[in-house]
């Protein structure tokens, strides 16, 4: 499930019969759906949470930047999350990836270094970064682990331990994950010239 919509046919969980839809898969949704209050993976730097989340983090500090995961795309679902969004763009508070959650996905590596170095600057001038998808599950999660094995210098694995700790939830599609690992070596060189930061 992405967001609102079903993994198998893609219409809004909602069309679904009851007994069409496992009872804790909707629990979930309808608990992401309302989550205002983003995870706090590293504190004063990094966040991971839904649109909703970090919306709501970016309303409550003027300094909080975003990395959007789900990108543009994300308003052609969920067309109110646009005007938000575009405030904060013609504030420079947000990056956007064009990222899709699916298996067939390939993340283009300088495109995400490109992000990484945005976010690292913001953080650096003291603005915290949130990563967001439409449910701070997948996409989100998978450039959080980026962030973090380029500015602490681990592997997929330790990067992915660390977001989950903090966040349960988190869950990149397997296909992420082997891109992560194959994209490792550049990630945690990509932020080299930057001054090192140590683990908390």
């Amino acid at each position: 499930m992405t967001a609102r919509k079903c993994a198998e046919c893609a219409a809004d969980i909602f069309a679904h019969a009851a007994c069409e839809v496992d009872e804790a898969d909707l629990r979930q949704i309808l608990d992401v759906c309302a989550e205002t209050t983003p995870s706090v993976i590293m504190p004063d730097e990094m966040l991971v949470g839904s649109f909703r989340a970090a919306l709501t983090e970016c309303g409550r500090n003027a300094r909080t930047v975003v990395v959007n995961c789900a990108g543009r795309g994300i308003h052609e679902f969920l067309p109110k999350t646009k005007p938000p969004f575009d405030a904060l763009r013609k504030q420079n508070r947000v990056y956007d990836l064009e990222w899709r959650d699916d298996g067939a996905f390939v993340i283009d590596v300088p495109e995400l270094i490109a992000a990484l170095e945005w976010a690292q600057g913001h953080v650096r001038k003291g603005s915290p970064v949130v990563f967001n998808c439409a449910q701070g599950k997948s996409r989100s999660a998978t450039a959080a682990c980026a962030y973090i094995m380029a500015t602490r210098g681990v592997s997929a694995a330790e990067a992915l331990a660390m977001v989950k700790e903090r966040r349960p939830f988190v869950q990149p599609n397997p296909s992420f994950m082997v891109q992560l690992v194959a994209m490792q070596d550049a990630v945690r060189s990509s932020l080299r010239n930057m001054p090192t930061m140590t683990t908390p």
